[in-house]
């Protein structure tokens, strides 16, 4: 155990510091053009607005499903829609917050220095 501890030392010391070369660099898809940039954005907005009714009708489906089964005395078949409505519930808030979680991670990376 000490053995590797101390190559490793040995290593990390032997190599000389090397400056970063992304240095300021910043990633950036306005260089490709406005045209570019546009139509990725319109893409990605299509793709999250489809995923966000899709997950609203996944949900409307469990809670039809959740109320069939309660009329019905249906035991297995509530705990079935309601999980699937807490679930879609769950995913449906994500991808509405996606922004948010995504800007969060992004300025947490930033403060970070990465």
């Amino acid at each position: 155990m000490f053995k590797t501890i101390g190559n490793e030392i040995i290593i990390r010391t032997a190599v000389p510091l090397i400056d970063n070369p992304l240095e300021g660099v910043t990633p950036s898809i306005d260089v490709l053009g406005v045209k570019f940039t546009g139509a990725v954005q319109m893409v990605l907005g299509a793709i999250w607005a489809l995923a966000l009714i899709l997950l609203a009708g996944m949900f409307i489906w469990n809670l039809m499903k959740w109320g069939i089964a309660r009329n019905r005395g249906h035991s297995d078949d509530i705990e079935d829609g309601a999980a699937g409505a807490k679930k879609t519930g769950i995913a449906f808030g994500a991808a509405a917050g996606a922004s948010v979680i995504i800007g969060g991670i992004l300025a947490l990376a930033t403060a970070a220095g990465a």
